[in-house]
């Protein structure tokens, strides 16, 4: 009886670690690159081993595998494998519900790539891009160190500022330890628009890069520039009337029409002030109604304006009047004013002539007065008739 208890018992022991033993879980196996940034791994294989049996996934783009299934204490052995790093593998316990492991690879002997131009020189700066992966930018020899699958093609992009783009299937042999990639300088000609204040286009501007005359501006204002290398270029534009443009420009094979804005310069207004064709010395100069000067000895005065500027000139001086003269200041003229004055008489004067006027006519009242008097006094002096008859 004793015996048959304890088989019972024995057996149900027997069914309840049969129990737990089949109890199972997930196991999560996160990757990562043992740089700086520890960026994830993706496209690694995992194949985690129990006994004879193996199982092997793909890390996502996370760097993540996640294998399910996974026995509860159970014993496995962990391989994570990855072109370009060196392969690892441990024993794992699943000791917990669910599992997290994580695996830090070491990449292989890293790949010195140097970029340079057509004339050898280094290009730093210059980004590189391996099968859609950023790797970093050249430092100022032109060299990143790199690690790369070898024995194998990668895609190959660098871009770098005033090259073009490179893009390329390179294959890396096994004892590979170094990469040089020539860039070419990128070719642009650029277009210059040339526009003034009023947004209106100006011709015949001079253009110069690095102090070399190269275009002039069309009547649409467009100066069409010879064909450059990409890089930084002096430009600067010349025009009378404005003031000259300076600036450093960029040329590229994207870089857009270049639009230019010129301001005006000031240029000289001479205003003569003349009466009968004679200069006027200390006539005062009006500018819209406000004084701006006095003509010198020869009746001019000068000064500077701004082109485009309309003004209403007029002039004043003691004993004359003129009239206003309105005026457009233009940036390719002479911009020479005459203002013609007309004398007047002084109040003095205009007091003596009416004085002489008056004399004048009571001169002619006295004279017209006195013949009339000596008119009646001769007829009143004759002698009177006899009254006489004669006889026959």
């Amino acid at each position: 009886m004793m015996i048959k208890r304890n088989l019972a018992v024995l057996f149900l022991l027997f069914l309840l670690c049969g129990t737990v033993s089949a109890v199972s879980t997930t196991l999560t196996v996160n990757v990562f690159d043992n740089n700086a940034n520890y960026d994830a791994v993706s496209g690694a294989s995992v194949v985690i081993t129990k006994g004879m049996v193996s199982n092997t996934l793909y890390t996502d783009v996370n760097g993540a595998a996640q294998i399910t299934g996974v026995e509860y204490e159970g014993v496995y052995t962990l391989s994570v494998f990855k072109s370009g790093y060196i392969s690892q593998t441990k024993t794992i316990t699943i000791s917990t519900m669910p599992r997290s492991e994580s695996v830090y690879l070491v990449s292989e002997t890293p790949i010195s790539i140097k970029i340079t131009d057509e004339n050898g020189a280094a290009i730093s700066g210059a980004a590189i891009n391996i099968d859609g992966k950023e790797e970093g930018t050249t430092n100022s020899a032109g060299l990143l160190h790199v690690s790369i699958g070898k024995g194998a093609y990668h895609l190959i992009t660098v871009s770098a500022d005033s090259y073009d783009p490179y893009s390329s299937s390179q294959y890396i042999d096994i004892d590979q330890t170094s990469l040089t990639i020539t860039l070419t300088n990128a070719q642009s000609a650029p277009l210059i628009l040339i526009y003034n204040e009023e947004k209106l286009p100006i011709s015949g501007a001079a253009v110069y890069v690095d102090e070399v005359l190269v275009s002039y501006s069309d009547a649409y204002g467009r100066a069409q520039l010879p064909t450059y290398t990409s890089g930084t270029y002096d430009v600067s534009i010349e025009k009378d009337g404005y003031v000259s443009y300076e600036q450093e420009v960029q040329f590229s094979a994207d870089t857009p029409d270049i639009i230019v804005e010129l301001n005006y310069s000031v240029v000289p207004l001479t205003i003569s002030v003349t009466a009968h064709e004679k200069p006027i010395q200390g006539a005062i100069v009006y500018f819209d109604g406000t004084v701006k000067g006095i003509t010198s000895v020869n009746g001019t005065y000068t000064t500077n304006v701004k082109p485009g500027t309309t003004l209403v000139l007029s002039a004043s001086a003691e004993g004359y009047t003129g009239t206003d003269v309105t005026y457009l200041v233009l940036a390719d003229s002479e911009n020479a004013v005459t203002i013609t004055l007309s004398q007047t008489l002084p109040t003095t004067y205009i007091g003596l002539a009416a004085l002489g006027a008056i004399i004048v006519i009571l001169i002619l009242i006295l004279i017209t007065t006195g013949k009339n008097r000596k008119t009646k006094k001769s007829r009143n002096s004759r002698p009177p008739s006899s009254g006489r008859k004669d006889s026959l």
